[in-house]
């Protein structure tokens, strides 16, 4: 193998790899809650422990909430089992997520300390089932990180 051979394949073999890591620090993945949100969320953010807003609640007026543990899932709002998952932890355990505040939220599968991660992004007014951060959400924020 000729010199300028040897160095053409060192050279793919580096943007290769290049592309590779580029690939891993691309922003995490994300989804959007798009249903219409008609059931009494009036916080900042509403997480319910069963999909369908069904179950116990948690809600914040906060703009942000770096790590969920700690916080435990109070009544639900609807009458269909509003005592299931009551006293539950929040982090890692919620369903669905409605948007009763005037800002995007951010649900993120990390907390702060670990980089927020993948999410689910809620408009204001919109709710419905979590699609990436269901049962694996540990944080909230109305500022997007990436």
């Amino acid at each position: 193998m000729s010199v300028l051979r040897s160095k053409i394949a060192l050279f793919a073999a580096t943007v290769g790899l290049a592309a590779g890591t580029v690939a891993l620090a691309t922003p995490a993945s994300a989804d959007v809650i798009s249903g219409y949100a008609s059931n009494g969320c009036h916080s900042q953010i509403c997480l319910s422990y069963n999909g369908e807003g069904e179950g116990a609640w948690w809600t914040s007026n906060a703009p942000e909430w770096t790590d969920l543990a700690g916080q435990t899932f109070g009544v639900g709002y609807y009458i269909s089992n509003p005592y299931n998952g009551y006293g539950r932890p929040v982090k890692n355990a919620a369903a669905w997520v409605c948007n009763g505040g005037s800002r995007d939220i951010y649900v993120y599968v990390n907390s702060k300390a670990y980089g927020w991660g993948a999410y689910d992004v809620v408009y204001p007014g919109q709710g419905g089932d979590l699609q990436v951060t269901r049962n694996n959400e540990a944080s909230y924020s109305t500022t997007p990180y990436s």
